[in-house]
């Protein structure tokens, strides 16, 4: 340790002295070793203090009283010592016990302690100068980048094969006959009296207290329903789907749902729609509805020709208690009925006559034998429609042309009221 804070201590009791009881011949042999362990002590502790305490740094010393004692007889008084002490040396005081006859000799012993002086051993500094940096050269290698080859560019117009003209093919073009409707919506069936009104099994029929009538016009959605069944079994033989209605069916006008069915039996076949109704075409239209005739070449409408140079368009009359009614018979019921009184279509005056089926092909596109037509797969086409009631019956024409140039502006179209309702 560096600096010494223990205690020095004795050698303990005097060897001999524990455990034993003097006799009276040897107190002065005794009392003769006593005193030659008190000089030890004077001269030997210091010593061997010295030796254990550091000589460098020593720093201060402590008293350290050791104390020796021999038993006596019962008899014996003990003497005893005060021990003193200061900062500079340490006093022994040692106690003896002697018999009653004996003098108490009472012996002080002073050990002094002398610090050691401090020898203080001279530091030499060595200052050790860096080696000095050497510089070294720094070569800067500039490293030009290889020029860039120019690949010659082969560039190589590919010309855009030429687009092949895809002529639609309408196969089964008209029936063979007159599919005859089914249910027929033409009779009224069987009429029962119920509650004092007839009612009848065709509910196109209105009935009464007093008998039954064909309605002039209706809209009614039993009677629409009813003849929209014969039309989809007429469908079925041609292998064609069933006609659905759009969601918005009657919302709309009786102008504007002769526009939809005529769209629908051409979408339906998979050709294009015609794109809407034309405000110039319309007035035609109406004109023909009032006079009971086929639309014309409308006036106000700059029409394209077709391929023979004809102008391209397409008409279509009727007459009929409903719209579904009037494209029955243009559609399914068009052809020669075996005779004039049981033939609908007044153009078809015979079975090879050019007018049967007329009013078919016109209103899907074409029709070799009669009219060109606007064709099968026209895309531009727009439709004009007029419905009116003419001496007590309902009047309805449409007229189809394809415009000369730019598209005319239309009021009502294929693709924002129509196709967006279709289920």
């Amino acid at each position: 340790m560096s600096k010494s804070n223990q205690v020095q201590r004795g050698g303990g009791d005097i060897a001999g002295a524990r455990n034993l009881r003097p006799r009276r011949s040897v107190v002065v042999g005794s009392l003769g070793l006593l005193v030659a362990g008190l000089v030890l002590s004077a001269t030997a502790l210091p010593a061997m203090a010295n030796v254990i305490v550091g000589s460098s740094q020593f720093a201060q010393s402590r008293t350290a009283v050791t104390t020796a004692r021999s038993d006596t007889v019962k008899s014996a008084p003990v003497a005893r010592v005060m021990a003193t002490s200061d900062k500079s040396a340490a006093v022994t005081t040692t106690r003896s016990a002697t018999v009653k006859s004996a003098p108490v000799i009472e012996v002080t012993t002073t050990t002094v302690q002398r610090a050691v002086a401090t020898t203080t051993v001279p530091v030499t500094t060595t200052t050790v100068k860096a080696a000095p940096v050497a510089k070294v050269p720094v070569t800067t290698t500039t490293v030009k980048a290889a020029p860039v080859a120019k690949v010659p560019v082969t560039t190589t117009t590919v010309k855009a094969a030429p687009v092949a003209k895809v002529t639609v093919t309408f196969s089964n073009a008209v029936p063979a006959v007159n599919v005859a409707p089914n249910p027929n919506f033409v009779t009224s069936g069987t009429s029962t009296l119920v509650n004092g009104v007839w009612t009848n099994t065709n509910p196109c029929v209105v009935g009464s207290a007093t008998g039954i009538s064909w309605p002039t016009f209706t809209n009614d959605a039993g009677c629409n329903n009813y003849v929209l069944m014969a039309i989809n079994n007429a469908r079925a033989q041609e292998g064609v789907k069933a006609l659905v209605l759009p969601s918005n069916w009657y919302t709309l006008t009786t102008a504007q749902q002769l526009f939809v069915v005529a769209d629908l039996e051409r979408v339906d076949r998979g050709l294009p729609p015609y794109l809407g109704i034309n405000a110039a075409l319309s007035a035609n239209a109406m004109h023909a509805a009032l006079t009971n005739s086929d639309p014309t070449v409308a006036a106000g409408f700059a029409v394209a020709n077709d391929a023979q140079g004809y102008k391209a368009m397409g008409s279509a009359w009727s007459s009929g208690y409903s719209v579904l009614a009037a494209d029955y018979f243009w559609m399914y019921a068009d052809g020669w009925g075996g005779s004039v009184a049981t033939t609908s279509n007044i153009a078809c005056t015979s079975a090879g006559a050019a007018g049967c089926w007329a009013h078919r092909l016109e209103l899907l596109g074409s029709d070799p034998g009669f009219n060109p037509g606007v064709g099968l797969g026209t895309t531009n086409a727009e439709m004009g429609v007029g419905f009116a009631i003419v001496q007590g019956a309902a009047s309805y024409a449409d007229l189809i042309e394809v415009p000369a140039g730019a598209q005319p502006t239309m009021s009502f179209t294929w693709a924002a009221n129509v196709l967006p309702y279709l289920n």
